[in-house]
């Protein structure tokens, strides 16, 4: 069953409906404008499955689904999603999420204990998906350490161009795009909506090291222009924010260890942050990790379209990559014990124990 159809949701859909690996049994959606039309209508196939989408929550739980692929937005309540997620947990309904629940304890031990006792209630199985958090810093990156004798330091950077976004509430209201530089701090409603994420990743990524941070530092940069702008969302005036950057550094042992870098930009013409605008067919990479240590490491992955993109609806090559992280995520999630299931990372270096001045 799919829980939600936005860009992400629309992807795991149409892959739900094109392998015959998976039965689709019901698809739930926010929008009353996507009440009653086929499944394969909202990904951009033939409406043809049979399967017609609701609002109606009821419905979806009184199907009694083997697995539930959640894409509810991350703009929803936290406790909206945890709610529905532990409900169908304790009916039986095994769930995979790519809303950030990838480390359970960061949310504190009332959030752990009610998704742990869900899965009791229901021997079913709860895994989070997603890309960061879910796969760039505690399964990719932590892979590679597997490769260091040592390690001082990791940074984790992602950098995306948001000037597609055409909604200007979420742009400027939330995102804090076009506003003033001093609007931009730490105690800005885009820092709430991806603090917990971020520190999930990092929690995350140290337990795969075999250790706990001590506590994490966030910060935040701001940048604008002396000009007007014209983005999807309309005029950018002259300074106001056109990039941000946020940093969120974990400590252990008395130093930083384990950092991410999300950088936001509405254009590559900023030459105060070193970025100049892409020649014909230059990719801008997604991620770009550092590895401090014996040997270091640097890695950069690019994401995109080689020629013309797939048939769907795929706004972006990122949100189809989310959704197929989920549904390749559900054979292994089947075959582990009843639980919290999370994805094993083999030959990550052990930092438990280790010398502070040679990690």
């Amino acid at each position: 069953m799919q829980w939600a159809t936005g860009a992400v949701g629309r992807a795991a859909l149409q892959e739900l409906i094109e392998n015959p690996d998976f039965q689709l049994a019901g698809v739930l959606v926010y929008d009353p404008a996507k009440a009653g039309q086929d499944a394969g209508a909202l990904c951009g196939l033939a409406p043809t499955t049979g399967v017609l989408a609701t609002t109606d929550k009821e419905e979806i739980f009184a199907l009694g689904a083997d697995v539930v692929v959640h894409a509810a937005s991350k703009a929803h309540a936290v406790e909206t999603n945890a709610d529905d997620i532990c409900r169908l947990l304790a009916a039986g309904t095994n769930v995979i999420t790519t809303t950030s629940y990838n480390h359970l304890p960061t949310y504190g031990a009332d959030t752990e204990a009610a998704f742990v006792d869900a899965c009791r209630a229901g021997q079913s199985r709860f895994h989070a998906a997603g890309e960061n958090p879910g796969f760039m810093f505690e399964r990719l990156v932590a892979t590679v350490t597997g490769l260091s004798k040592s390690i001082d330091r990791i940074d984790l950077y992602e950098a995306t161009d948001v000037s597609s976004v055409d909604s200007r509430p979420m742009l400027v209201d939330l995102m804090g795009m076009g506003r003033p530089p001093e609007d931009v701090s730490v105690d800005s409603p885009i820092i709430k909506k991806l603090d917990l994420a971020y520190r999930q990743a990092l929690n995350a990524t140290a337990d795969v090291l075999g250790i706990a941070l001590s506590h994490v530092d966030v910060s935040v940069d701001a940048t604008t222009l002396p000009h007007d702008i014209e983005v999807s969302a309309g005029t950018i005036a002259a300074g106001t924010v056109v990039g941000q950057r946020f940093s969120w550094v974990g400590h252990w042992s008395g130093r930083p260890l384990l950092a991410i870098h999300e950088e936001w930009v509405l254009t590559r013409d900023l030459p105060q942050w070193g970025l100049k605008p892409l020649a014909p067919g230059e990719k801008s990479p997604l991620i770009r990790a550092v590895i401090k240590g014996v040997p270091s490491f640097e890695l950069q992955l690019d994401v995109g379209w080689d020629g013309q993109a797939p048939t769907g609806q795929h706004a972006q090559p990122g949100h189809l990559m989310i959704a197929m992280g989920a549904i390749r995520a559900i054979p292994y999630v089947l075959a582990r014990p009843p639980g919290i299931v999370t994805a094993p990372v083999f030959g990550a270096i052990q930092l438990a124990g280790a010398d502070a001045n040679r990690a």
